[in-house]
């Protein structure tokens, strides 16, 4: 039991850590009300990985820059959190597997 909540709360530390990585992204928002529509629609600034969970919001922050006021997606997040859930229980199974298979051969 311990070993699980263990792995959900590194799960949960990768995942938030995740927030400083800016992945490549089409995604495009509109940045001020000023000259032709066109011009106005930039590319957006997106965090985390391997699903970006936080987007730029133009209306309440720095532009082109990810703080605390910027649009949270639960979605992302929990599929961020759920991939590195599976890779630290892979991590923890191999290694409980390794010493119990090098146990043996003692």
């Amino acid at each position: 039991m311990r070993i699980v909540a263990a792995t959900i709360v590194l799960a949960l530390v990768a995942s938030l850590a995740t927030a400083w990585i800016s992945p490549a992204t089409d995604e495009r928002a509109m940045y001020g009300l000023e000259g032709p529509l066109e011009a106005n629609w930039r590319s957006r600034k997106v965090a985390g990985w391997p699903a970006p969970f936080l987007a730029d919001d133009p209306g309440t922050s720095v532009p082109h820059h990810i703080g605390l006021e910027d649009t949270f997606r639960p979605g992302p997040f929990i599929a961020t959190f759920s991939f590195w859930f599976l890779v630290i229980s892979a991590v923890v199974r191999l290694a409980r597997w390794g010493t119990h298979t090098l146990r043996q051969r003692l």
